[in-house]
């Protein structure tokens, strides 16, 4: 339900920063304030939770989210509207912290991979239908407020319906059993090494990911001309692509050929299909080969999850998933801001570097990856003595 509301928001962020009179640079910036609040947020959301259940770490930081996403619709100037998408990150990474080590402590290592890539298809299948529904509403709100579909006022009130959309998901949540996480079931991840090849991983793929995925729906407007209700189905079209990608990446790929070897396979992979899609001028073909892109990668990203959080303790999950959201968002932050200052630079074309710039940074963590963790076998599940943990033998 979260993510279904919170991708009916996504779905126009962009289209109303434009529509507000924001220039590309600008557009981009605003696209990096949701990643630079994740980055101010790692640290009080692995700090916030000791002591305290899972449920009321959620239920906050869903709230939190809330505040920024009501700021996003009632500001018009650039500074307040950056603190409001720097709260939603803010607010969603406390949230989606405690959601993962939740997740991870309620499933057994066999089959974590598998756990989560079903979490991950569930995202997308939600992106899917947020997508559909997002790119339908627009026609029947304008004409409900009898104005066109691209103006603020329209675009902020369907940004409003996917906010409160969003707000539903308190309902479940409220289901899950409030038990307090006690400060001894709380550390900050012991193994630095090991925390220093993944930070590695985390920083190029936040980077490739800025550079071009926060503006998936302008590249498809820009370059192809396309409305609002066409939009959410090409869109829905990748979603559901990579919603099949994860239900089969742990489930046949990485319980065959195991984790590292699944994970840089696909990585690899996808990167031509990225190229394709830098390059070519035709619809049909861009939209086939982000799809297969799409595919891939959203299968990995699964099992990656579940290789991280697999080689920390329980007690260290929480911190470490916010370590490494740290270091992705802030790398995405950067990539957001360089992507929108190139397109304002060079114009439309600018999206072409930027999926160029995406193949270079996930080409270079396909290959870290298997440098940096070929030959290491996640222990978390292991008890440990009371002895701080040694580092990764790999």
């Amino acid at each position: 339900m979260g993510a279904f509301g919170l991708g009916v928001a996504s779905f126009y962020l962009n289209f109303l920063y434009r529509a507000l009179g924001f220039d590309e640079f600008s557009i981009g910036l605003l696209a990096g304030a949701q990643a630079m609040g994740v980055v101010g947020g790692a640290i009080p959301a692995a700090a916030f939770t000791r002591g305290r259940s899972r449920r009321a770490a959620i239920i906050a930081g869903g709230t939190l989210t809330g505040v920024g996403i009501v700021g996003i619709l009632i500001f018009n100037a650039l500074l307040p509207l950056f603190l409001s998408a720097a709260l939603v990150g803010f607010g969603g990474i406390i949230a989606s912290s405690s959601g993962a080590a939740l997740l991870a402590d309620a499933t057994d290592a066999a089959r974590r991979a598998t756990r989560f890539g079903q979490q991950v298809a569930l995202g997308t299948t939600a992106a899917f239908m947020s997508s559909a529904l997002a790119g339908a509403l627009a026609t029947p709100v304008a004409g409900l407020l009898g104005a066109h579909p691209g103006d603020p006022l329209v675009l902020r009130a369907l940004v409003a319906t996917g906010g409160m959309i969003a707000a539903l998901s308190i309902v479940p949540v409220l289901a899950i059993q409030s038990v307090r996480v006690g400060h001894e079931t709380l550390a900050a991840p012991r193994r630095n090494d090991l925390v220093r090849r993944f930070l590695v991983i985390e920083t190029l793929f936040g980077f490739g990911a800025g550079s071009f995925l926060p503006f998936l729906n302008l590249f498809f407007a820009d370059r192809y001309g396309i409305p609002f209700g066409a939009l959410g189905l090409l869109l829905g079209i990748l979603a559901v692509s990579g919603s099949l990608g994860a239900l089969v990446h742990g489930r046949f790929i990485a319980a065959r050929l195991g984790a590292i070897p699944s994970i840089v396979l696909v990585e690899a992979l996808s990167l031509p299909f990225a190229l394709v899609a830098a390059f070519t001028g035709e619809l049909g073909i861009a939209v086939a080969a982000l799809a297969v892109r799409h595919f891939l990668m959203f299968g990995a990203s699964g099992t990656v999850n579940a290789f991280q959080l697999s080689s920390f303790t329980p007690a260290e999950r929480a911190g470490a998933n916010a370590l490494f959201a740290l270091a992705w968002s802030a790398a995405n932050a950067v990539g957001a801001i360089v992507s929108g200052a190139v397109r304002a630079a060079i114009g439309p074309a600018g999206f072409t570097v930027n999926l160029l710039t995406l193949v270079v940074a996930y080409g270079l963590a396909a290959f870290a990856t298997w440098r940096l963790f070929a030959g290491h076998e996640p222990a978390g599940d292991v008890v440990l003595s009371a002895v701080a943990a040694p580092d990764s033998p790999a």
